[in-house]
Parts: structure tokens; C-alpha cells; sequence
């Protein structure tokens, strides 16, 4: 697209050097104490069992959510996690149909809960010339303050009156307090967390644009930082690492999860270092050592494949969405390369192989990114995204300008983990050894070992799953060169069974990627796996599973499909001298995608922009082979 110089940045950039400041350091702020579990709690398994969460959620403590007005907070967020109903932009209460295992809330440390103090007339803060503006009734005016918020946060120039230490670390200090008011090991498990929002901006030309480089900071819980490192501290994701290296010293244990690589213009998973240097082997093991884990599907899109980048991938089109930050119209589309995940494994091994360090060698999980205080992800219970942006099936299905953006939106993911107890530090634990695994909102479960010696087993074995800890590694794993053994290739202990109360299973395909003998990277899918009798062609393909969505009503049956799909697997092109990895794609039988249930409801036709079923999924994390 061509760029164009504007004016209008220009301008607004000298007002934001007028009225703003850079921030405060906060780099001293004594540490805050929180709740540890110390003693078994009565679901513990050695074995692990799994949880389903949401690490991503926003309340109206984050700037862009309150200017949708979203007056949630954190305690309605965890409140709704439990599965309680809470108040909702529409005028009708919320409510999951199930509740969660575990919940992060995740407010924008920039500006973390001013905009809502400023709507207080008894606070300070609403006397300021930019809380007027913002609080004015007329929407034309308020909207084009929380430009300015925007912009601010973009061009790194804050509000120095609203980034004062004591206003943030008050609210941070509620934030926290939330996160253990809510705390219910073995039952429900809380995270203190924020989102560090870095989106370095091209704001001198048109139309204006931001990479997403955002991370959620999620705390262990013990000790907790006193306050949130922001990007006003730093825009660049290798400053916040050397933060986090500085809070382990302190005692405190966090981490950092990447999201939304999709839309970062190829930035999240640039072969580079953030200043465009080459990596090093530091580079990579810091990096590993603060984001074990990235989420890589949630309302902004799925960032797992590309079909550009994949185009032998019949299902690499899933939710693909590469609109870059900013209000610009029409926005300015990400670039696909450097933006996906499955790129980002092949490049991972192949800076290895150059450097010795792997910088790509993460986990997988899925969260929403809701901005309602709510996890969003239902496809039959659709709650929109941000406010009255998108509150209802009337606004979501419109033919307003941003319409078709909207219905381009996803339902958002869910982080499912394998722990051994619903606690902070069983989940965390899991976190850091990538023991995770995304769906795209179903509570599919999804198991994945591999080792040199699984010929033995049997999943009719009540203790499988044991001896498959004993001999093999899980997903998120390594696996080493065989030693001892005999076998030719490793074995893949893979099982997936289905949401109870959601569709089939279709399939199961195990994603391979390596760096052939000549260096360059390969992918190739295998079927492992599937329902209904179905056969495999010669060149590895099988048929589709079939369709039972009735469109106009908005309904499926679950006639076709497979409750549980299991097998052993071994890859029939193993080379034991080059390095792979290996991750699961669990499908489902097709279901109504959300925009056709708000079709049905109105009594419309469905859009043509967007398809008119889904097939849900769920991703493993990766097992990495190195010889």
C-alpha cells in the first residue's frame, strides 16, 4: 500500500511533546506479598490432569476498554471466570455456560485504571483538562481525546500527570489484592498480571499503523512486583526481559506471553534481534528463559499458519486476521512473514543450527483478549469484544464501516495446561516446562509423548500414562538421540478427546517441521488419526468428515465424528540426523461459527465475508527433536 506523509501526526506529535513527558523508572518499588499453597490439594494427580483458563482478559481498568464503556473490574472478571453472572455494555448480565480453571487479569500496565479514577468527581484526576475532554458528553470529542491516550502510548511520550507513582502503584496494589481475593486452590487459581503494550507506531504517514509487540506478564504469586514495568519504561521486549531477570533476584517468579504475533507486521518472530541485529546464543536463551510460552489464537486472530506461508496446508485458513493497530480505515494489513508461529519453529531450527541457540522453542496456548471483563469464547454465546463497539447481534451484523472488520473478529481461545493440582504453582510449573497446549475456545483434550520405547504400551493400561512420563517426554519436551535402543525412529503416544459438551472429533495430524541437508526448511502434515472409517489415500490424504450444520437454524448434529482419537505414530521419514519438531492438530467436525448463530437470531442471511461453519481446533505444544 502506498504511504503518504500526513500533517495531522505531525501536529498531534507536538502536542503530545508539549503536555507529555517519558515515565517514571519504578524500578525500586519495594516487592508485595501474595497467597502460596503448600499442601496437596485433593485433586492432585501425579500423572496431571488438565485445566482450561484465560491468561488475556481487560476490565475498564484499561484505557481502551473504558472508552467503549466497559465499567467492569477485575473482581467481575474473576467473578464471571467462576461462572457467575456479571453486567454487560448491552444492558443484559453475562455469564459462561461453564466456568473456568483459571484466570489472569491482564489491564494494560499504560495508564493502569486513570481513565476510570477520572470518572470519579471526586478524585484530582477529573479536574484535568484531558479527563474533561475524555468524560465529554459529546463522543466526537471524548473519542478524539482517547486518540490522543493512543497516541501517547504509541509514540512512547505519556501523560506525566496521569503516570504518577502513586497513582499507578495504588492501583496495581488493587490489582493484585483482586487476584488473591479470588484465589481458590484446587478450584479456581488467579494470576496477578498486566499487559505490557508496546506497538511501535508509523504514525508520519498514511494511513497510520502499529506493530503489535504486546506481552502479558503473568506472576507465580509469593512475591509480586510493586509495580508493573510499562512500555513507557521501554518499547523494546529485551528491556522488559532484563526487567524480569532483575525481579528473580528479588525472589519474584514471572513470566512474559507474547500475543497476536499476526498482526506485528513480521516483528514478533523477526530472525533478528528488536534493533535488527544478528541473535546470539544470549539472545536466545534469554528470550527462552522469559516467554516459554506465546499465545497464538484469541479474538484478534489465529497466528498458528498461514496459508501463504503453508499453501499445501488445506487448513492453514483458519480465523486469519492481519489488520496492523491503529483507527486508521482501511487499515494497513500485516505482513504474513515473521508473523506466524509454525515459520517461526522452521526459523527457530535453523538459527540453531547456525548459532546453537533455538530463540523460537515455545509453548502454546490460546485466551481471548476480551475487553468486556469476560472470557469470550463461545461461538453460541457471543459477548463481542469491546463494549458498545460490538455488544450485539443488531451492531455486529450491521453494515456500519467497521462491520466487516468485526465479523472478521474471532471467538476467542483457551490456554489449556497439564498440571498436577489447580494451584499457582502446579500451573505455573507447567508454564515454564511448555506442558501447554491452544484451543480455539472448545475444552478439547490433547496428549502428546514421544520416546524411543512405546511399542510396549496399550492405552487400555489403566497406568499408560504413567509408564508414557517414565519412558517418554511430553509436549513442550526434548528428545534426545537414541542410545540404548534398536528403533529406527521414536514412537508418538497421541490421544485427543472431546470437549463433553461440544462437537466431535474429525481428525488428528501431527505438523512436522526440520531443516533439510541442504539448510533449508521443510514442513509436511501427516493424518494420524480419524473418525468414521474413513481411509488413507496413497499420497496421505482422507476424505472430509462431512457437515451436519443446519445454517439457517444454526444448528449441528454429532452423527458423525469420534468422542476420542488415540494412536501410536511413527514417522515413516525420520532422519535421525537432522533436527525436527513435531506438534499436534486436533480438528473437530464442522459447527456454526458465531456470525451464523447471530444470523439465525436476527433471521438474515449469513455474510458472505466469513464462512459459515468452523472447525474448532486445538494445537499442542511442540516436541523438538535435536541429533
Amino acid at each position: 500500500m502506498d504511504q503518504k506523509i500526513s500533517l495531522y501526526p505531525l501536529l498531534l506529535l507536538v502536542f503530545i511533546l508539549i503536555n507529555c513527558s517519558s515515565g517514571e523508572s519504578y524500578l525500586e518499588v519495594d516487592a508485595l506479598t501474595t497467597k502460596v499453597h503448600t499442601e496437596r490439594t485433593a485433586n492432585y494427580k501425579e500423572t496431571r490432569n488438565a485445566y482450561f483458563g484465560d491468561f488475556h482478559i481487560h476490565t475498564s481498568w484499561s484505557f481502551d476498554a473504558f472508552i467503549y464503556n466497559v465499567r467492569t473490574s477485575p473482581d467481575d472478571a474473576y467473578r464471571f471466570g467462576k461462572g457467575e453472572a456479571i453486567p454487560h455494555v448491552s444492558g443484559a448480565p453475562i455469564q459462561l455456560q461453564r466456568p473456568l480453571d483459571f484466570l489472569a487479569v491482564t489491564d494494560h500496565s499504560e495508564y493502569l485504571g486513570v481513565m476510570m479514577q477520572m470518572k470519579d468527581k471526586t478524585n484530582p484526576l477529573s479536574q484535568l483538562e484531558i479527563a474533561k475532554s475524555i468524560n465529554d458528553p459529546d463522543p466526537t470529542i471524548s473519542k478524539k481525546s482517547f486518540g490522543k491516550i493512543g497516541f501517547s502510548i504509541a509514540t512512547n511520550w505519556p501523560y506525566k500527570e496521569l503516570i504518577k507513582k502513586d497513582i499507578i502503584q495504588t492501583t496495581w496494589e488493587k490489582n493484585v489484592e483482586a487476584a488473591d481475593r479470588h484465589y481458590e486452590p484446587g478450584k479456581f487459581t488467579t494470576f496477578p498480571a498486566y499487559e505490557w503494550t508496546s506497538s511501535p507506531a508509523a504514525y508520519f504517514t498514511w494511513p497510520q499503523y502499529a506493530r503489535n509487540m504486546h506481552r502479558n506478564v503473568i506472576f507465580k504469586g509469593g512475591k509480586v512486583s510493586g509495580m508493573p514495568y510499562s512500555s513507557f519504561n521501554s518499547q523494546n521486549p529485551e528491556d522488559l526481559w532484563k526487567w524480569m531477570e532483575l525481579q528473580r533476584t528479588k525472589g519474584i517468579d514471572l513470566m512474559a506471553i507474547p500475543h497476536n504475533a499476526n498482526i506485528s507486521d513480521g516483528k514478533m518472530f523477526a530472525p533478528t534481534t528488536n534493533d535488527g541485529d544478528k541473535m546470539d546464543i544470549a539472545y536466545t536463551e534469554s528470550r527462552m528463559r522469559n516467554e516459554p510460552v506465546a499465545e497464538v489464537t484469541q479474538i484478534k486472530g489465529t497466528s498458528m499458519a498461514h496459508p501463504a506461508l503453508s499453501p499445501n496446508d488445506e487448513f492453514a485458513d483458519f480465523e486469519i486476521y492481519q489488520y496492523t493497530l491503529g483507527r486508521s480505515e482501511p487499515r494497513v494489513e500485516s505482513q504474513a512473514k515473521g508473523s506466524f508461529v509454525r515459520e517461526a519453529f522452521k526459523d527457530g531450527l535453523a538459527i540453531a543450527q547456525e548459532i546453537g541457540g533455538n530463540p523460537f522453542k515455545f509453548g502454546v496456548i490460546g485466551s481471548t483478549d476480551c475487553h468486556n471483563g469476560a472470557s469470550n469464547i463461545e461461538e453460541d454465546n457471543q459477548i463481542g469484544k469491546s463494549g458498545v463497539q460490538d455488544p450485539t447481534p443488531e451492531i455486529r451484523m450491521s453494515d456500519m464501516k467497521s462491520g466487516e472488520r468485526i465479523r472478521k473478529g474471532a471467538v476467542g481461545g483457551v490456554a489449556g495446561v497439564w498440571a498436577k493440582e489447580n494451584t499457582r504453582e502446579a500451573i505455573f510449573e507447567a508454564f515454564q516446562r511448555k506442558e501447554v497446549f491452544a484451543t480455539s475456545g472448545p475444552r478439547i483434550k490433547v496428549r502428546f509423548f514421544a520416546s524411543w520405547g512405546f511399542d510396549s504400551i496399550n492405552f487400555t493400561q489403566s497406568n499408560w500414562d504413567s509408564i508414557a512420563y517414565k519412558v517418554g517426554v511430553p509436549m513442550g519436551g526434548d528428545l534426545s538421540q537414541k542410545t540404548t535402543t534398536t528403533a529406527k525412529a521414536p514412537s508418538f503416544l497421541i490421544k485427543a478427546i472431546k470437549d463433553g459438551e461440544g462437537a466431535n472429533l474429525d481428525r488428528v495430524q501431527v505438523i512436522k517441521g526440520w531443516v533439510d541437508k541442504k539448510g533449508q526448511t521443510q514442513e509436511k502434515i501427516f493424518n494420524v488419526a480419524w473418525s468414521d472409517n474413513r481411509t488413507l489415500t496413497p499420497d496421505g490424504k482422507i476424505s472430509a468428515v462431512g457437515n451436519t450444520v443446519d445454517i439457517e437454524t444454526a444448528t449441528y448434529s454429532n452423527d458423525i465424528g469420534a468422542v476420542t482419537l488415540q494412536t501410536i505414530w511413527k514417522d515413516p521419514e525420520f532422519d535421525a540426523t537432522l533436527a525436527a519438531f513435531y506438534y499436534l492438530r486436533v480438528l473437530e467436525i464442522p459447527t456454526p461459527r458465531w456470525t451464523t448463530y447471530d444470523a439465525a437470531e436476527l433471521k438474515m442471511a449469513v455474510p458472505k465475508e466469513v464462512p459459515a461453519t468452523i472447525q474448532e481446533r486445538a494445537w499442542s505444544s511442540p516436541i523438538w527433536y535435536k541429533p
